[in-house]
């Protein structure tokens, strides 16, 4: 499926405002920054997957962060967010994408175990 088709089954924009972009670090902005003091700036998720933004190449949509993928476990990476908005899953024949947590704000990722739990 087309990430324009992935849009209009999730009913709202998969990236922030610009001045949300903006406020996030570019790639390896924040190397020297110890893993549980790293911001996280974006949230998105689908069924028990979660993907945590901390750094962002705005041109390119490549994003830095931590991912759990349920069966696949967790860990810090890089993700093509052209790829991850683009994606549709049909776990019980109904289409399902990835959204964005309209209501995230920065937050340490020291802290982010403590709000999914």
């Amino acid at each position: 499926m087309s990430a324009t088709e992935a849009d209009r089954l999730r009913g709202h924009e998969f990236l922030p405002d610009a001045d949300v972009l903006a406020a996030v670090p570019s790639l390896y902005e924040t190397e020297s920054v110890p893993a549980a003091e790293k911001v996280i700036h974006l949230h998105y998720f689908v069924g028990s997957c979660d993907w945590w933004v901390a750094e962002l190449d705005e041109d390119a949509r490549i994003a830095f962060g931590f991912a759990s993928l349920s069966a696949s476990g967790a860990e810090w990476g890089y993700v093509d967010l052209h790829e991850l908005r683009a994606v549709v899953a049909r776990p019980h024949g109904y289409p399902v994408v990835v959204e964005r947590d309209l209501g995230w704000a920065p937050t340490p990722f020291s802290q982010v175990g403590t709000l999914r739990a």
